[in-house]
């Protein structure tokens, strides 16, 4: 746990005081020390390279006993990231209460734009996982933020977004055994129930109304599995106006079917995208977001039995299209085809889906940046500058006509599933662009390199979302 709180800067307190310092630049701490700490500096001893972290006990000379001065590299390349980073070594580790002086971090930035980050990041890196260990971390962080304004607004909004992340990292954490398609459903029910909004309602299909509205491309894909489908669908309604849908890629866990994976271990990541639209809303509807949100998710497993899709199998997908299955490993693009048709039929006239879609995508982009795809240069741009103040690294693919000849080359349906590794993400992509209707605005986002890393879910892009939701307000 952590709790965050405004410390007004004339208070003193015998806490651990945490000090931001740039290269080349005096510190001013309190005359006492102020020179002491000077002679250190120019000694070498106390470098404020980017990340430096010192620990300078204080002897009773001010009233508090240590001081801990981090590193933020040279003003003239200071930023947002900068800041981040900086605060990425203030956890636990250097106590349960801590006092951070918000002026020292900010360089050129406003205290509050300043503290948002700040909260953020001390959300993220003192996140835990231990549901399943038997010893439990019973360690809660709490920070004074010194300011002389008031931040309170500032912080809860800040907090919000960075418990929405954690609870997106929470999600995909959990093994399958923990987080079915029917845990999903009964979290995305608590969740909407917990944040007491009359704008808010949730509707959950079963397996015989999904296969009354033909989505037989998400039926698919479920056939193997002996537990059902769960179609959630969420509307979060404010104001008047047309709906934004955030669709999110809801396969709880994935053995790629009779198309078997070498190696599924992480597998149960594949929801990501469903947890990363899960948290968006939360933190829209907490921060009081005036835009209208739908969010579809088609959860389900991919397994094999005697009933499983099969290579060559010929299905057809909610559009009417017609789909040659040439691997089950593509699954995830089968149920985004037909939420995507389901959120336009429901009224949605822009489409973002989220989706831990290709192994192509992080070939080409790695573990650190997002896939996107789009229709709409302008929503491209965007996203792109909302993940810039996200901190998060987004970067734009092709789709281009070969392409799309491929994606439609079938000798005996309208599309195929899958056209090889060659430009393999954007060929999921370019199969996704033939669910989308004329004159829908659409993005897709492949976060399979992103989402998930040696240190478990990263909860990547529920920021970027947000600020892209926000900046449409």
């Amino acid at each position: 746990m952590i709790q965050i709180y405004r410390q007004p800067r004339e208070c003193a307190s015998r806490l651990p005081l945490v000090i931001g310092i740039f290269e080349g630049e005096e510190i001013k701490i309190d005359a006492p020390i102020d020179g002491e700490i000077a002679e250190l500096m120019k000694k070498g001893y106390l470098p404020a390279k980017q990340g430096e972290l010192h620990k300078i006990y204080t002897f009773g000379k001010i009233p508090n006993e240590v001081v801990y001065l981090v590193g933020l590299g040279k003003r003239s390349e200071h930023s947002r990231a900068k800041i981040a980073e900086g605060c990425g070594k203030i956890t636990f580790e250097l106590g349960e209460d801590l006092l951070i002086d918000l002026t020292s971090f900010a360089g050129d930035f406003g205290e509050e734009e300043t503290a948002g980050i700040i909260v953020e990041t001390l959300a993220y890196n003192n996140y835990r996982f231990d549901y399943h260990r038997s010893e439990k971390s019973e360690k809660e962080l709490r920070v004074g933020l010194i300011s002389a304004g008031d931040l309170s607004s500032v912080i809860a909004k800040a907090m919000a977004i960075g418990v929405a992340v954690n609870n997106a990292r929470d999600l995909v954490n959990q093994p399958y055994n923990y987080m079915t398609a029917a845990d999903l459903a009964d979290y995305a029910r608590e969740l909407v129930a917990g944040l007491n909004n009359d704008n808010l309602s949730i509707r959950i299909y079963e397996k015989d109304e999904i296969a009354e509205m033909g989505m037989n491309a998400f039926l698919a894909v479920n056939k193997g599995s002996a537990a059902g489908p769960k179609l959630i669908h969420i509307k979060y309604q404010p104001q008047d106006g047309p709906f934004i849908g955030l669709v999110g890629k809801g396969l709880m866990y994935d053995t790629g079917g009779y198309s078997l994976k070498t190696s599924m271990n992480t597998m149960k990541c594949d929801m990501a995208g469903a947890a990363t639209v899960l948290a968006v809303l939360e933190a829209a509807v907490k921060n009081n977001l005036p835009v209208n949100l739908q969010v579809v998710i088609c959860a389900t497993d991919n397994r094999i039995d005697g009933g499983a899709l099969l290579p060559d199998d010929i299905i057809t997908a909610m559009n009417g299209k017609t789909i040659e299955i040439i691997s089950t490993d593509a699954e995830g693009r089968l149920t985004l085809a037909d939420a995507i048709c389901f959120a336009q039929k429901q009224g949605c006239v822009n489409v973002v889906d989220i989706a831990t879609l290709t192994g192509a995508v992080v070939v080409a982009l790695g573990s650190d940046v997002t896939g996107l795809f789009g229709n709409d240069e302008k929503e491209v741009a965007a996203m792109i500058a909302a993940s810039k103040e996200a901190r998060e690294e987004f970067w734009q693919l092709p789709i281009n006509e070969s392409i799309r000849k491929k994606v439609r080359s079938s000798k005996v349906a309208d599309l195929k599933n899958s056209t090889g590794r060659n430009m393999g993400a954007s060929s999921a992509a370019a199969f996704l662009e033939e669910f989308v209707e004329d004159g829908t605005k659409w993005l897709h986002l492949d976060i399979a390199g992103t989402a998930f890393h040696e240190s478990g879910a990263t909860g990547i892009a529920v920021k970027t979302i947000y600020h892209y939701l926000k900046a449409k307000v």
